[in-house]
């Protein structure tokens, strides 16, 4: 006797298999949406103890001369002014309480990169303080001209409240 290798195949009603694919690709999109579900709700859950993020800095510019605002202890205050020397003015280092607030950094940043440099442009001021301690504090910056016999003048000034804890 001879053995043929015979070959069934179920008869597939024409549609079902892109009925498959279907299904197929909607169990991979839910798969997709569950685990983006997911992540978002860890992100949304407050931790409970452990480390906290600290806030970011509160950024501060020439409109916000006179303002008073509040701080948190290890919170963040940066302050960006455009420098005055295009008058040949000079800048005082900031005048400030070092019991409530600590300098942690100040820069002078270069004029913005222009094709075409604009006139007077010397640049920016950038400050950072960092609120160390309870109370009141001024933040004081004063400018003045070497060869003026006259006392230097306030460039800008705002008052700082800091707070232990939350506001």
């Amino acid at each position: 006797m001879i053995s043929r290798n015979v070959v069934i195949r179920p008869r597939i009603a024409p549609g079902t298999i892109s009925t498959l694919r279907v299904i197929k690709a909607s169990v991979a999109m839910m798969k997709l949406w569950l685990t983006l579900l997911l992540a978002a709700a860890l992100v949304a859950i407050p931790s409970r103890g452990g480390i906290k993020a600290a806030p970011g800095p509160q950024i501060l510019t020439e409109q916000d001369r006179g303002r008073t605002l509040t701080l948190r202890l290890g919170e963040r205050l940066v302050l960006n002014l455009r420098n005055p020397a295009s008058g040949g003015y000079q800048v005082m280092p900031p005048v400030f309480d070092n019991s409530r607030l600590k300098l942690v950094s100040q820069k002078q940043l270069p004029p913005d990169p222009r094709p075409v440099p604009l006139a007077g442009d010397f640049g920016r001021l950038s400050y950072e303080w960092e609120a160390v301690g309870s109370g009141e504090a001024d933040i004081q910056i004063m400018i003045y001209r070497p060869w003026e016999q006259k006392p230097p003048e306030e460039f800008w000034r705002v008052r700082v409240r800091v707070n232990q804890g939350k506001e």
